[in-house]
């Protein structure tokens, strides 16, 4: 089996492995050379360079004014595959807490991309409860959402919907609303899932690929809440 087959497996496309490949071999390059080196469209060259930079497998320079591309050391590439593995381990507990309860009794549904999160968003509208938010960095949300988080928070206001969210430690940016009470946690014990819990639902959003997975469920969400309530109690103002 060789690289690009390796990296097929642990998660890359075919035009994102050609690409993190090329750079290894070619070392800090503008997209011409990676072209050259590739033979892939020189479109779909920035298409799969911004899904690596998305990854962390991927940075890059300006020099006279331009982009010069560079392959993260492949170390990282464990990294990455642990960030997904950190991901799905963050919610076994309640997906074995869904398997011990009556199967008629849950609502589980998967969404894809902006508009699956579009659809959590009007979701939390409609159901009018406090939001609770564990695993949350704010920069994220404001850097691929923001004109949904602004629309949103227009409506939240009208529906005089509250948040309590727990972030981490040190971090930058955080919305500045009334109706939204923050605290943190040491960054050491921060799993950047973003678990949300309103009403009778829990939703768990996957940043890569973006996937918001909602679970509908009385006894779930209760459980969900409980684990919040111990959290805010012992993170900081």
């Amino acid at each position: 089996m060789d690289n690009q087959e390796v990296l097929q497996q642990v998660g890359l496309s075919d035009g994102e492995s050609k690409v993190y490949l090329a750079l290894l071999k070619l070392g800090s390059s503008p997209v011409n050379k990676i072209k050259e080196e590739t033979r892939l469209h020189r479109t779909t060259i920035y298409d799969f360079i911004e899904k690596l930079l998305n990854k962390g497998l991927v940075s890059f320079v300006i020099k006279s004014g331009v982009r010069y591309y560079n392959a993260a050391h492949p170390n990282k590439l464990l990294d990455f595959i642990k960030e997904k593995e950190d991901s799905i381990r963050d919610i076994i507990p309640g997906l074995i807490k869904l398997n011990e309860i009556k199967k008629e009794y849950i609502n589980v549904e998967v969404y894809k991309g902006k508009e699956g999160f579009k659809t959590i968003l009007n979701l939390i509208i409609n159901e009018k409860k406090e939001l609770l938010g564990i695993g949350i960095d704010e920069s994220m949300f404001e850097a691929v959402f923001p004109y949904e988080i602004k629309q949103y928070f227009r409506k939240e206001k009208l529906a005089g919907i509250k948040e309590r969210m727990i972030t981490f430690e040190g971090a930058k940016f955080v919305y500045k609303h009334s109706s939204i009470k923050y605290k943190r946690l040491p960054k050491e014990y921060f799993n950047p899932t973003p678990i949300f819990t309103f009403g009778d639902y829990i939703c768990v959003i996957i940043w890569e690929p973006l996937t918001v997975i909602s679970i509908k469920n009385e006894n779930v969400a209760d459980s969900y809440r409980k684990q919040f309530e111990l959290l805010w109690k012992i993170a900081k103002q």
